[in-house]
């Protein structure tokens, strides 16, 4: 029984330390984009920016954190990896956002909304990958 426990247990942690590293990459993402947009970015830059720095931030938390006990050939290709899947997501994310704006024109409240439900759904595929192809 106690081997049945273990993949339970790597898994619980993983999964945990996903979702404090992703708390805390989104507090730096939605920090930024609004301090951003409040300096009087455009909408397209500061989610671009925010995005770009809370992922690096992400990739070092995950690395040293969530997956530290599994192993990776190669620290270039777990970053590329996780770059490449991290690019699609912000292409993502980025496209919910500016189609929003163009076609909706929210308000503040409304895009911070929106790319909170973008941001879920890309979350969630992440975490997939990065299992897959990054810290395999």
């Amino acid at each position: 029984m106690a081997l049945d426990t273990a993949p339970q247990g790597t898994a619980r942690k993983e999964v945990g330390g996903f979702l404090v590293v992703g708390i805390l990459a989104v507090i730096v993402d939605f920090g930024l984009f609004n301090a951003l947009l409040w300096a009087g970015w455009e909408v397209w830059a500061a989610n671009a920016v925010a995005l770009f720095l809370s992922m690096t931030f992400a990739f070092v938390g995950n690395y040293k954190w969530t997956f530290a006990h599994r192993e990776i050939k190669s620290l270039l290709h777990a970053y590329s990896a996780f770059a490449g899947i991290n690019l699609l997501a912000v292409a993502f994310i980025e496209a919910v956002v500016v189609a929003a704006d163009i076609i909706w024109e929210p308000n503040t409240l409304m895009l911070n909304l929106i790319k909170v439900g973008a941001t879920g759904v890309a979350t969630i595929a992440r975490f997939f990958a990065y299992k897959k192809w990054v810290f395999f």
